[in-house]
Parts: C-alpha cells; structure tokens; sequence
C-alpha cells in the first residue's frame, strides 16, 4: 500500500469499548503497525496505528450502537439487512468531502463455547451483513472446554460443521465475504491444537482485512481464508462420533452446487435421513408429538447434519406431507396453508422451539432460520415450526400483527421475515394450531453504503462509564496493575486472568457464571493491584448509568463471587511470551488476594457518593461527570480506609489523559 504522511482516518462502532478496542488492534495487526493513544475525550478515545514512526491510520472509538447520531441496524436495514442486527464493531471510513461515513468491515468477536444452539446463535448477524453487502468476519475459537460440577474440565465441545459451512455458502450466494477466522482457545489441549492447526486463520485473516481497509478486496483475496474455513469444517465432520453429518469431499461437492433446487435434489440423492430429537425439557401439546411422529413416516432428509433442528422435505414428498398434516389438524388448520404445504418445489423445514419454560425468549434459536437462509438461499421455501410455551400474549399479537410483533423481539423477526410459512402448536396456544403465509423480503445490496458522520456528542451512560474505568486501568504492568476483567454491556464474560507480576505468567478462569452458588455476583470489572511482596489485591467494581440501579448490599457479593472463584483451579495457564496451556493440577494456582469493592456511575449529587457507599457496602465509590464541550470527565472518589491505597495509583494513571480526565477526592 502507498502511504503518504496523511492517515487515513477510520472509526470503529463498537457494541462496548472492548469490542472497538479489539477492532482497533485488528486493524493495527494487520498492517503490522502499533497503536498510539492522542490526547483524546476520555468517552471517545483517538488513536494513530503508526508504522516506523508514519501514522497510517487515525482511528476514533465510538462504544455503545445506537447512541452517536446514527443507528447502524437501521442503516443495514435500509440496505437490504432483513434483521435488526449490529455486530461487535463496525468499522467505517470518514470521507472528508461530504462529512460521511463509509461502511467497510463488520466483526464478531466470540469467546463464548460455539457447541449446542449456541454455534448457531450469531448466524442472524451474518446474515444481516451479507444481505446488506458488508464484508463480514467472525472471530470465534475452537477446542474451549465444558466445564462440569465446581468447575472440573469435562470435555473440549465444538460446534457442528454445518456452522462454519452456513458461512461459505453464505459468501457464494451473496458474493460478499463472509467467513469464519477460527482461532485456538485458551483452554484447548494441545492435541487439540494439533488437530485443528490447518484451519486456524488469525494470520491469514490479516491480508483479507489489509485488502478490505485499502478497497482492494475481491473473491480471489480472501480464496485462502475460505478454504481454512472447508478445513475446519472437514475435521468437526471427521471428528465426529457418529457418521450424521456430511463427510470429506462431500462438503466440497455441496458448497459447488448454486441452486436452491440443485442443493436439494443432491442432498435427497445421499439419502441420509433426519429425526427429530425428543426433549423433555419443554411441554409440548399432543398433536405435536404426533406431528414429530408424521416426520418419520415421510421422507424427511437431513440438510448436511442430522442432529440440528432443520431438515428437508424433498419436493416429491410435499403433496403426501401437506395430505398428512391435514389429517392430523383436520379443519383446525387453513386450507389456504394446506394448498402451500402441497406446492411442487422443495420444503426446508425449520423446528424452533424458540421459548423457555416461562414463556421466556430462547436467544440462540434466533440464529435457526438464518442459518437454514444461509445455506440454502432466498429463493427456497421455509416452514417454521414453533413449538414453546411462549406468553399467550404473544399468540394474540402474532395474530393482530405479526410485523409489529417483528420490531418487538428478535426471534420473531427472524422468523417472519425470513420464512415463507409458519405453523405453530404450543401448549400455551389456546385453540391450536396457528398458521401464517409470509413473503421474504429479498433486496439485496450491491452497493457501497454510506451515511451523514456520526456526532462526537452523546447522551452519556453506562457505556462511557466502562470505557473510562477500562482506560484508566488497562494493563500497566510497570506499575504492577493488571486489567483481570472487563465486562461491559454485551461483553461475553469469557474470563477472568489474574497476573503473577514476579514471574510474568496468567492464570484464566472461563465460562463464568453470572452468580455463584454461595450467593456472589460477577463484577462488570476486576483490576489486580500488585505490592512489594507477592501479596495482592483486587478491586471488583460493579457499574451502572445512575447509582439507584446498584442493588443494596452488592459489596461483600462482589468480592464473594472472585473470593470463591479463586479458591478454585483455573482453567488455563500462559507462561511469559508462550502460548496457552491448561491447568494440570488441583493446587490452588495463587494465595488468596486480598479483595476489596466499588461502584461506578454517571455523576448525579454529592450525597450520593456517601448514600451508595453504605448503601451497597463498597469500599469506593466512583462517580463520573462527563463535560462535552470541555471533552473532558472529572472523576469524583469517596473511599473507606481500605481502598485508600488507591489514590497514588489512581492520580499517577490520570495523568495519562493529558488533563481530560481530572481527579477530585470527597
């Protein structure tokens, strides 16, 4: 790329700071070039990616969607997106000439285990982009590990093939890129690292990522990512127990195909059959359980993986399906869904069970008909089967108004706009079934999208709290102070490390839980604070828009939930500049810290600061008031003895904002 002294300048929509961060050093890799915080606000932080002294890039995180003047959802919506979604970070080009951005990349980042329904669970987000026509990546890991009663390692998990699959098939159909960057998890064995080595592509990522930022992105640059991608999907096949998915080559011949009707005259050719899993979690009402049992009797086929909840109806079976689905409802279901049931094409069929057994949203089972749209593309038919208990209250508006109940809740839009029909037999459905007859909106865009700039002004919130507390504590191991955890609104809550500052090594606990079973609560974050000996503390810090939303006597539950975490063996170790490698015994891998509480807010009154440290029982309390003219953010402190230790660290690390962010002490 030829560079001038000019940069670029870039900005990076991020879902939290975290999100824009991991965008930002994404960027940074790829050009092989390190980044440089500028004298910035403190809510809206500036940096250069800077080569051999060169500033290539001048990048601007806005963290939080839906809050700078723009909403990205409705953006991609109005280009074709037929969900609401945003992905972790959008990256964008600011264009001088008519104070415009550019949308040029959207990444996923997912620590989370990709096994069960939750491989599929961000498959909405995919497909959002690639309808837009936004080059898509996601960064999610393989080889994580289940873990069983007080923590034990069970097993590695790892998501059916038909995942990763969904995403290939995705880029040939839309002709956008949209693909899967597989790295090794931290708690993966090595083994299992060796197992999956050929498919791992964060180095390969980075020419993709080069080629999009410099507009020179093609289907021939990124030829070597998808075929990491064909990898990763031939070993999840291969390693499978049990032969009920694709194998080998066969992956390669079905992604070939280009049709909705090649691909299902070619899968009923295999005639690898499907049946529904039978799960006793959820009630389910009796002329469902004969509708599982008709799907046996007619020539269901699986679509690549027999263990997921959607299969096909080969088109020489529809007319004797739609007969048997008459027979068993009679005259409770629409004659005019009866006559689509018996169309002359193929059926995909998609079972969502959608609800919990309170009526409450199934989050994963949104990404069930997107992944079905992905392989198979627009124009094949789709029947969704709802099955869950959701409130009847749904039911009702389901049938006033299905598009409003679309903009509601996620899971129905998906649903709705993505389905041709929709069936369902719920026991909280009174006088079942209930049908619908939909018409995917199918507007692809081929076209660049771009929208007015982004204000540098926000309404400030819970956001611009993380995002100070995350500047103002980020990893600074010269003064032995270790960022252990960040958890803002949509983080993943994927771990939690603690540092041994003598010798260089972390230690990561993952796959927290929200609460403990003595009564804890996990913080939104942890800072580790070393000391002169080997003894250290840990500052657990809950943190909200406004203090009335910090429940009372959350302190001492804060520093339950680390104090029992910690007497725990981690997951995974990484020794100084080595890779991750798990945990070997069931010695405690440190002494107990010390651990103290806080609380952090948007300023509101002085009286606050004393009402919430004894009302929650922290032992510091932080209280943030934003300026947008000044760009700038005073940080108000009130500490009990214990956390005074604080202070000097505290004023040391604000000067790093260069006077935007100011200290005062109550």
């Amino acid at each position: 790329m030829k560079i001038d002294r000019q940069p670029i300048f870039l900005r990076i929509h991020g879902d939290n700071i975290i999100e824009c961060e991991r965008g930002l050093h994404l960027i940074a890799d790829s050009f092989s070039a390190t980044v440089r915080r500028l004298l910035s606000p403190p809510y809206m932080p500036h940096y250069e990616i800077v080569d051999n002294e060169i500033a290539l890039f001048r990048v601007e995180l806005l963290a939080g969607h839906g809050r700078w003047g723009v909403n990205i959802q409705d953006i991609f919506q109005s280009h074709g997106a037929p969900l609401r979604e945003a992905t972790d970070a959008v990256i964008t080009r600011i264009l001088d000439q008519d104070n415009s951005e550019e949308i040029l990349l959207a990444v996923e980042f997912s620590s989370a285990l990709p096994a069960g329904n939750n491989a599929w669970q961000r498959n909405g987000r995919a497909l959002a982009c690639a309808v837009a026509g936004v080059p898509y990546l996601y960064f999610t890991e393989v080889g994580g590990v289940e873990l069983g009663k007080n923590r034990v390692v069970k097993a590695p998990r790892f998501p059916n093939p038909i995942v990763p699959f969904s995403y290939l098939t995705a880029s040939e159909t839309y002709g956008v890129l949209c693909l899967p960057v597989y790295a090794p998890s931290p708690s993966s064995s090595e083994d299992i690292y060796a197992q999956f080595s050929q498919a791992i592509g964060v180095e390969d990522v980075k020419q993709v990522v080069r080629y999009v930022i410099e507009n020179n992105l093609s289907h021939q640059s990124y030829e070597i990512l998808a075929h990491k991608a064909m990898m990763m999907v031939k070993i999840l096949a291969d390693t499978r127990k049990r032969v009920d998915t694709l194998r080998g080559d066969e992956w390669s011949d079905f992604l070939k195909l280009e049709t909705d009707s090649q691909k299902a005259d070619w899968l009923a050719q295999k005639h690898k059959g499907w049946r529904k899993k039978r799960a006793g979690k959820v009630k389910t009402t009796d002329t469902f359980q004969s509708l599982v049992e008709l799907f046996d009797l007619v020539q269901s086929i699986s679509v690549g993986a027999s263990d997921i909840p959607i299969c096909l109806i080969p088109q020489i079976e529809r007319l004797g399906f739609a007969n048997k689905i008459s027979d068993l409802y009679g005259n409770l279901i629409d004659p005019h869904f009866i006559k689509w049931l018996a169309s002359d094409s193929p059926l995909v069929v998609v079972w969502i069970t959608g609800f919990k057994p309170r009526g409450d949203d199934s989050r994963p089972d949104r990404g069930l008909v997107p992944l079905a749209r992905m392989i198979f593309g627009d124009k094949i038919e789709i029947l969704s089967i709802v099955s869950g208990p959701a409130k009847p209250a749904m039911w009702a508006l389901l049938q006033e108004d299905a598009q409003q109940l679309a903009r509601q809740n996620g899971l129905w839009e998906a649903i709705i706009h993505l389905s041709n029909g929709v069936l369902v037999d719920s026991p909280t459905l009174a006088n079942g079934p209930l049908t619908l007859l939909l018409t995917p909106v199918r507007k692809q865009n081929q076209h660049t999208i771009r929208f007015p700039m982004a204000s540098s002004v926000t309404n400030f919130s819970e956001h611009d709290v993380d995002s100070v507390i995350h500047l103002l504590f980020s990893t600074n191991m010269e003064m032995e102070i270790f960022e252990a955890m960040c958890n803002p609104p949509g983080g993943d809550w994927s771990g939690l490390s603690m540092m041994n500052f003598q010798s260089g090594s972390e230690i990561r606990w993952t796959s927290l839980p929200r609460v403990s079973a003595v009564g804890g609560k996990r913080p939104d974050h942890v800072i580790q604070f070393g000391s002169e000996s080997e003894d250290f503390t840990l500052l657990a810090i809950e943190s909200k828009d406004i203090p009335s939303k910090i429940a009372d006597n959350l302190g001492p539950r804060l520093t339950t939930y680390i104090e029992q975490l910690s007497k725990m063996p981690p997951i995974t170790v990484r020794k100084s500049a080595s890779d991750w490698q798990l945990w070997q015994n069931d010695e405690l891998a440190m002494t107990s810290p010390d651990i103290i509480s806080g609380g952090a807010f948007c300023w509101t009154k002085e009286s606050d600061l004393t009402l919430y440290l004894k009302k929650c029982e922290f032992d510091v309390v932080m209280a943030i008031e934003f300026d947008s003219i000044e760009q700038s953010a005073l940080l108000h402190l009130l500490l009990r003895p214990a956390a005074e230790f604080l202070l000097p660290k505290i004023y040391s690390l604000a000067q790093r904002f260069g006077g935007r962010l100011k200290i005062q002490v109550h």
